[in-house]
């Protein structure tokens, strides 16, 4: 297997998402050269959206006028189910058509460099840790906050994967017995209650027995426009309605993250997207849930913080990916 140059400067992240392609050239330290982003148009097959990749690579190259051997590797954040050890991909619900693709292979064999493949939540969880909130921190969970609930474990500063690559899966554990059905086919997981679709339905639901309430006016369009960021612009005006769903959410939350810190009891947890553009109107409610589900002693060593990335942490995750690589090769 291929072993990333630890000597080169630079570094090559690829993310990978269902309708965008992003490639960055970076140094070691998450500064970005060049960036360059296209359409995944997942619909054309594997084969050409790594094509695109592949000459997508090339440009920022050429624009940070770097040769191969200037670079140390690749890193990827795709969509998962996958392989980290092989790099196979299988049939991620975001890229139809992608069953058992070889894509650490194929990248490897076309730029001739190491690749690194790491499902997009734990190189989130490397981002963080690596560049953003996380820093300097040896046990820290991730957590994502928006369509989904997704999340990455750092244990000792090593990411956590599990023996099969699904450690990590935060948003399905079960809140509420017989709760809102989830997309993973269980109910009551906090994805369910606490994602930004989950938190827009409760909204609908609440404001259709509530008549009056500035969600509606809010959405521009009606109950069946209100989303989670009409919640919380509602709730800063002080709406009733809205304020008692960013309640019931932190509540929810509040008892995902009880049973995460009293199992692995990390030092940080740092969750991203909605609790970043919330800020305190839903993290301290969080914080104050919390105490009461964790000892006292467990309370007391975690902070609960936003992500400090933004929207970089696409980018930075898949440079995050290689850079971890990198120095896990160096320390064996």
């Amino acid at each position: 297997m291929p072993q990333p140059d630890r000597n080169a400067p630079y570094l090559l992240g690829h993310d990978i998402g269902g309708t965008k392609l992003a490639v960055v050239i970076a140094d070691w330290n998450g500064n970005i050269l060049h960036k360059v982003r296209r359409p995944t148009e997942a619909g054309r097959g594997p084969e050409a959206v790594v094509a695109s990749l592949v000459d997508m690579s090339r440009e920022v190259m050429a624009r940070a006028s770097l040769a191969t051997a200037d670079v140390a590797g690749v890193g990827v954040s795709c969509g998962g189910p996958l392989d980290t050890e092989t790099g196979v991909v299988y049939a991620p619900p975001n890229l139809p058509g992608w069953d058992e693709v070889p894509l650490k292979a194929w990248l490897e064999n076309a730029l001739s460099l190491p690749a690194f493949v790491e499902n997009d939540a734990n190189a989130g969880a490397l981002a963080e840790w690596s560049f953003g909130a996380g820093r300097d921190f040896r046990h820290m969970v991730y957590m994502t906050m928006s369509t989904g609930i997704g999340g990455g474990i750092i244990l000792d500063g090593r990411l956590y994967r599990g023996p099969n690559d699904t450690a990590g899966e935060v948003g399905h554990m079960t809140i509420v017995r017989d709760g809102p059905a989830c997309g993973c086919g269980k109910r009551g997981c906090l994805e369910s209650l606490c994602s930004g679709p989950s938190i827009a339905r409760r909204a609908r639901e609440k404001a259709r027995g509530t008549p009056g309430s500035l969600m509606v006016d809010l959405s521009g369009g009606g109950l069946a426009a209100i989303t989670a960021e009409t919640v919380m612009a509602a709730a800063r005006k002080d709406d009733p309605c809205a304020r008692e769903i960013v309640d019931e959410t932190a509540r929810y939350m509040a008892t995902g993250l009880g049973n995460v810190v009293n199992v692995l009891n990390p030092e940080i947890i740092v969750i991203g997207t909605i609790l970043v553009k919330a800020g305190d109107l839903l993290l301290e409610p969080i914080r104050n849930y919390l105490r009461n589900e964790t000892w006292s002693r467990v309370y007391d060593t975690v902070q609960v913080v936003p992500a400090g990335l933004g929207d970089a942490v696409g980018d930075l995750a898949a440079i995050a990916v290689i850079r971890q690589a990198a120095q896990a090769e160096g320390s064996m």
